[in-house]
């Protein structure tokens, strides 16, 4: 049986799983490596969007609706009275040379924000502050940002790709940890059953039983949807799905005395 069609199985057949605890570890590795790949792939399309978006958004914006401009000596200049403002899939660009403070209005919106003497970068919260005193004597224009705006878009796509192997790579890591350390669970679980299952059966078949929190989490992820408590649901989730397994396997017959 392929990994896929045990992908499907683990879906709704603990009676199935359990007959994978012979299997040799290195599927039961294979097994874990694509539920990493499926964690992830939520997590890169979101962010390929965001970062799609926020670059068309600035770029349109400056190459159309921004004046001239010139960061010197710590300080946004521009021929502008009124603070230009777009808002895009809930991300905001705003660019106001006469402004020091950002507006309250907009402080937990996440964007990107241009004041008199820093910009600011606001996502999920995170408010990052970065004052243009920071250049130094250099002198930037409208021209250099916006070569510095095409060379993103030329080489965001690959850094996109370095990102996801390394969150690939991380994601496999702590799913192999937490299966490692869940298994101890299973071993417990297994002896108060009366079953026969060593580390190894124990591992492979804790491996199998985050199938249905990895699917979930990332059906959620697909929908934007915020699960709390997601660690504690997603431990509870797999002990019992482990729990249903280790039910389907038959108990140790106990020797009868002569």
């Amino acid at each position: 049986m392929s990994i896929f069609q045990q992908l499907y199985k683990s879906l709704y057949s603990p009676k199935v799983m359990a007959r994978y605890r012979f299997q040799k570890i290195g599927k039961s590795i294979l097994y874990i490596f694509l539920l990493s790949l499926l964690m992830l792939i939520p997590e890169m399309v979101h962010l390929t969007n965001l970062v799609r978006t926020e670059l068309s958004l600035v770029e349109r914006t400056v190459q159309s609706e921004i004046p001239e401009f010139t960061i010197e000596q710590g300080e946004l200049k521009a021929d502008i009275q009124e603070p230009i403002l777009k808002n895009e899939n809930d991300f905001v660009f705003l660019f106001d040379p006469n402004s020091e403070e950002l507006p309250s209005s907009l402080t937990h919106q996440d964007g990107l924000f241009f004041l008199k003497h820093k910009a600011i970068l606001v996502s999920d919260t995170n408010n990052e502050a970065y004052t243009y005193s920071l250049l130094n004597d250099t002198t930037i224009s409208k021209t250099d940002v916006e070569e510095f705006l095409s060379m993103i878009r030329s080489i965001y796509p690959i850094a996109l790709v370095v990102l996801g192997v390394l969150l690939y790579l991380f994601d496999s890591f702590i799913m192999l940890f937490g299966v490692t350390a869940l298994a101890f669970i299973g071993r417990l679980i297994a002896a108060q059953m009366n079953r026969n299952v060593n580390y190894k059966q124990a591992w492979t078949l804790t491996a199998y039983s985050f199938t249905i929190p990895i699917v979930f989490f990332m059906v959620m992820k697909f929908l934007s949807i915020t699960v709390l408590h997601s660690f504690l649901i997603f431990v509870v989730v797999s002990c019992f799905v482990l729990f249903l397994t280790l039910k389907e396997i038959p108990p140790i017959k106990e020797k009868k005395n002569l």
